[in-house]
């Protein structure tokens, strides 16, 4: 059809366009619209022809056909016009459909009608050009959907009204209109089931805020117990285990010494922790033969409690961790097991998984073994009363002690770090804030983490050697740096180390640890707080029994990959927790004191010297690396995690 001087109308992205066709080449039509823009569309997509006109007057008719067109478009009912086509269902033109609604089929009623179906596609399906009633049951259906779909709308909506009143409301009203809302948010934040409410949540306050909203949300509603540790209740953790939990571990026994293992209570054994542990998973032996000093590194054996698949074992997979928080201590295993039967109690006897290792008088290794044993703890010393014997000349702590810092010095010529920091430890008991400093460099730390990373490095290499499947913990070498370590730039050179660390992971080939400077490290230390060590004891236990590893290298990958998003998950509470109660001390205790921090750059990072808090100065400084400085805090917000300071 020759369209050239015609006023025209084309789909464009399922939308009608009025033109006027300038020129036509074939196929292809030149066009130009009301507002003068030039436009090239193949002809098929033409749709409706209306009157030739000349150019210049194209914009007046375009007006009159649009109001035209919108005139006819508002008398169409077009629930009407489907029922008269449902007997007889064909497919028809907008121009036919015009001559049946309005008994014409000019331009202005086809164009009329062609907009109103495009508009309202209840009643009719369309392909090109041509439309086709739909079945009373699709109309049906697609009713229904639409029906649906307002409700949910109008639910959302009047859910983002009620949460944003209820984010801005300290005091949550709880009434029938919200008590349902309440409910869900509950219910998400409990169980991490996706939910639209939690979804409208995010979208408020944003998905970094959104659980802290909803945690109070819950309190000023009355949902949640103030007394339960806000990061579990925000982190979807309930530390309570289930009643067939609870009753599977009532019924264990303990473990009576057992054949094929070697039997080490003669020899005294004893523990260094700290006051208040309750799962104690080490402990340690020492003892002379002829010119030769043996020291056994003794494991809490919990594969002797915990069958693979068994319904603690299932719990612990799940849990992955024990997780230590200021105001509570969440368990992988139920006390019954984690703090009785398993824990190396002083004055009972307990299945351990043993390392041994024989030294010369100059602190040369002669060899080791990895065995199964029964041991019975003699002293449970802490950490104080350690370093007391230490330095009293206890000969068989002091051995240790001289073995302990011979082992960090050969670990240190192969490039580990031995920069250690003090730390923090925060306890709440009630109202009160705890706060005590602890110094990882002490004789009796020292000794204890030395004695551990040898025990797992020799288990690694034994399980390398007979190519047993454990998951191993690498690290790739990092940058290295000349580091004076000196208590008054101890911040400023952790700073340095801590940018070329690089971060550990889980593997299932041995690889270097350069972090502890190893060739190879698992671990099995923590059997009663970490699930992977468990798994890692138990392939041992079972190799050492004669029976095969119970867990394949594809179940072990699997392990890891849990291991690993839980390891970042738990530590991202505890320190989230920490930092809470260390800012909650700060802001009740020392709002207006004078603190001492070191600054850590030029742009106002620092950190407070008794409290190893990294934090920013407000304002415009001159600092240096290094400078020694006293701040107040200007801002502090504990819930979250927020703090900021000024040069006092």
């Amino acid at each position: 059809m020759f369209l050239e001087g015609h006023i025209v109308e084309f789909l464009d992205s399922e939308q009608l366009r009025i033109a006027y066709v300038r020129k036509q080449e074939r196929d292809r039509l030149h066009l130009v619209d009301p507002r003068g823009r030039n436009l090239s569309v193949n002809g098929d997509r033409v749709v409706i022809v209306h009157r030739t006109a000349f150019e210049n007057d194209f914009p007046a008719f375009a007006r009159q056909i649009s109001e035209e067109v919108a005139r006819r478009q508002a008398e169409i009912d077009v629930e009407l016009l489907w029922q008269s086509l449902a007997e007889k269902p064909r497919e028809l033109e907008a121009e036919e459909l015009a001559e049946i609604f309005f008994a014409e089929a000019s331009p202005e009623a086809a164009s009329a009608m062609f907009r109103a179906l495009m508009e309202d596609t209840l009643f009719f399906k369309r392909k090109g050009s041509q439309f086709f009633p739909k079945t009373e049951e699709q109309v049906s259906t697609e009713r229904t959907r639409r029906q649906r779909q307002r409700e949910r709308e109008e639910f959302r909506e009047r859910t983002a009204s009620l949460i944003r009143q209820l984010v801005n409301n300290k005091d949550v009203p709880v009434t029938p209109e919200t008590e349902p809302i309440l409910d869900r948010i509950q219910n998400w934040l409990t169980y991490r089931t996706g939910d639209e409410a939690a979804a409208i949540l995010e979208e408020i306050v944003g998905a970094a805020r959104a659980r802290e909203a909803a945690y109070a949300i819950l309190l000023g509603a009355g949902r949640l117990d103030p007394s339960v540790d806000r990061f579990l209740v925000m982190a979807g953790i309930d530390p309570e285990f289930p009643p067939p939990l609870l009753e599977a571990a009532e019924q264990l026994l303990p473990r009576v010494p057992q054949p094929g293992r070697i039997d080490y209570q003669d020899v005294p054994a004893f523990t260094i922790d700290d006051e208040d542990t309750l799962e104690v998973d080490d402990a340690l032996t020492v003892r002379r033969s002829g010119s030769k000093i043996i020291v056994g590194i003794h494991i809490a054996d919990v594969s002797a409690f915990v069958e693979k698949g068994d319904l603690l074992d299932a719990e612990a997979a799940r849990r992955c961790s024990s997780i230590y928080l200021p105001t509570v201590t969440v368990r992988m295993f139920p006390e019954r097991l984690s703090t009785d039967l398993v824990s190396l109690t002083a004055g009972v006897p307990r299945p351990a998984f043993t390392v041994e290792v024989e030294w010369d008088e100059q602190g040369n290794r002669l060899g080791y073994r990895i065995a199964l044993g029964t041991i019975r703890v003699e002293r449970r010393l802490s950490y104080d009363q350690a370093d007391e014997i230490i330095e009293a000349g206890d000969p068989s702590l002091e051995a240790l002690h001289g073995l302990a810092k011979h082992l960090h010095l050969l670990r240190a010529e192969r490039g580990a770090i031995t920069f250690r920091r003090p730390e923090l430890k925060i306890r709440v008991h009630g109202d009160a804030i705890h706060i005590k400093k602890v110094d990882p460099n002490t004789p009796s730390r020292l000794l204890v983490s030395e004695m551990m990373i040898l025990a797992n490095g020799l288990a690694a290499d034994f399980a390398s050697v007979n190519s047993m499947p454990v998951i191993y913990r690498t690290q790739e070498p990092r940058e290295a740096l000349a580091v004076e370590e000196t208590p008054a730039i101890e911040a400023l050179t952790f700073e340095r180390i801590r940018k070329t660390f690089k971060r550990s992971r889980l593997s299932l080939t041995p690889g270097s640890h350069s972090g502890l400077g190893l060739s190879a490290y698992t671990q099995a230390s923590s059997p009663i707080r970490r699930y992977a060590d468990l798994v890692t004891q138990r392939q041992f236990t079972a190799i050492l029994s004669g029976r095969p590893a119970p867990h394949v290298r594809e179940e072990l990958l699997q392990i890891l990959v849990a291991a690993e998003a839980a390891e970042q998950e738990i530590r991202a509470i505890e320190d989230r927790s920490t930092n809470y109660w260390l800012l909650e001390y700060l802001s009740r205790r020392k709002k207006d004191e004078p603190l001492s921090a070191i600054a850590l750059d030029s742009k106002g990072s620092i950190e407070l010297e008794d409290y190893y808090l990294r934090a920013k100065i407000a304002g415009p400084n001159k600092l240096q690396p290094g400078d020694t400085i006293k701040v107040q805090i200007e801002a502090i917000d504990p819930a979250k995690g927020e703090v900021r300071f000024r040069v006092a």
